[in-house]
């Protein structure tokens, strides 16, 4: 019964906020899952910013929270050597590498317009600040990832 305890105890640490073992599947994986785990906080918080649902600040805050935290792992997973992908496919354009400074730097810009969207007080000023935060999303898939087609 203690070795049971001790393995759900190591389970339980390893899980981190996107999920399960995440931090040991490896750079591609863990940068999908992060994209995957974006989905939710958005779908919180996109109605709100669209008029379609009443505004909630701790509800905002939180998914917002969430963006600026996944992007501030995201951008350090790109390390030398995963280009290609490998066994896993990747949608990242080579650019991330031959780019890296402007790669982080959108990355930044992410996190730092996501905090400040978690900061609205209001629809109108939430509204602004997700379109920017979407911008740079749209921005970044743009510039460093492969289209789906």
């Amino acid at each position: 019964m203690k070795k049971f305890a001790i393995a759900v105890l190591a389970l339980a640490s390893i899980t981190g906020f996107w999920g399960a073992t995440a931090a040991f599947a490896g750079p591609i994986e863990d940068r999908q899952a992060i994209m995957k785990g974006f989905a939710a906080p958005l779908r919180e918080a996109a109605p709100m910013g669209r008029g379609a649902a009443p505004f909630d600040a701790a509800k905002v805050k939180s998914a917002m929270d969430q963006l600026a935290a996944g992007g501030e792992k995201f951008v350090t997973l790109f390390p030398k050597g995963t280009e290609a992908g490998g066994a896993v496919k990747t949608a990242a354009l080579p650019a991330i590498w031959s780019d890296a400074a402007g790669f982080k730097a959108a990355g930044v810009k992410f996190v730092t317009d996501a905090r400040a969207a978690a900061a609205a007080t209001d629809q109108a000023g939430f509204a602004a600040a997700l379109r920017t935060v979407q911008a740079d999303c749209g921005a970044c898939h743009k510039t460093y990832r492969a289209s789906a087609n």
